[in-house]
């Protein structure tokens, strides 16, 4: 597969590359499985924007570089910040899933790998989720005295029902692709090398009925949006006060160590 060369604002954390009608923009951290860090989030909003401005996009395909999606909110800068600098942080990150939301072209998530906590959360916002075998699920912030955001209070179990809900955001597990497709996480599990050709063949099928589809997302999101909204406002309130809870500095603590000693974090 050849991708036509795009803009992006920062092209060392997130790409922006042009297949016809789809602009699949990939998160680019792959040292770090994508980790979600303040300039990254900034620089995926001002990719997203410019994919929504483009006239030749009809269709966006999200992706992550290297053998991850997303492993989730850089826990590493959020160890070395304060509870302040965490709720900015928590605001970028609800205004990436308030972008993905409100594009006026569809979306598809292609999780290539780990997609954890905010990385998965993203993928909530996206319109259809194709993965790889190898893909790994899971909503971990109760490992380290948070809890989810980006309305995933209301878009998890919306897509998979509330008991499977509860099971990932209070147990913090990991789910495989096998478990997320029968749970209606992702609709489709393909061997790792074709989940984004398979992703891109979709959003071409999307951009295809571009008319039909922008009107039938509209009358869909429109149901949502309000509850979204609240969530999001909820979320960001409760994850501001577990940040600043016991439980929440000495899980941050711990990663940090984890990190400095090169064992995995997440």
């Amino acid at each position: 597969m050849s991708l036509e060369s795009g803009t992006a604002s920062r092209p060392g954390h997130v790409l922006l590359h042009q297949r016809g009608p789809v602009s699949v923009v990939t998160l680019n951290r792959p040292e770090v499985r994508n980790a979600l860090s303040r300039q990254m989030l900034c620089d995926l909003m001002a990719v997203l924007a410019e994919a929504e401005r483009s006239e030749r996009t009809e269709a966006v395909v999200l992706t992550g570089a290297g053998p991850g999606f997303c492993s989730g909110d850089d826990l590493s800068e959020a160890a070395r910040t304060d509870a302040e600098v965490f709720d900015e942080t928590i605001e970028l990150l609800q205004r990436v899933t308030r972008t993905l939301l409100e594009l006026s072209k569809p979306s598809i998530a292609a999780i290539n790998g780990v997609a954890m906590g905010g990385g998965l959360e993203l993928t909530l916002a996206c319109d259809l989720r194709v993965a790889a075998h190898g893909a790994v699920f899971a909503c971990p912030e109760v490992v380290w005295g948070l809890v989810c955001t980006n309305g995933a209070s209301v878009l998890l179990p919306a897509i998979v029902g509330h008991g499977r809900a509860r099971d990932m955001v209070l147990t913090g597990r990991r789910f495989d692709a096998e478990w997320a497709l029968a749970a209606g996480l992702v609709g489709e599990v393909l061997p790792d090398d074709r989940v984004l050709d398979r992703a891109i063949a979709l959003a071409e099928e999307l951009a295809s009925r571009a008319q039909a589809i922008r009107l039938t997302r509209r009358l869909m999101n429109d149901v949502g949006d309000e509850a979204i909204v609240s969530a999001l406002a909820r979320e960001a309130v409760a994850v501001g006060r577990a940040r600043r809870g016991r439980a929440a500095e000495a899980g941050l603590r711990d990663f940090a160590a984890r990190h400095a000693d090169g064992r995995t974090g997440q």
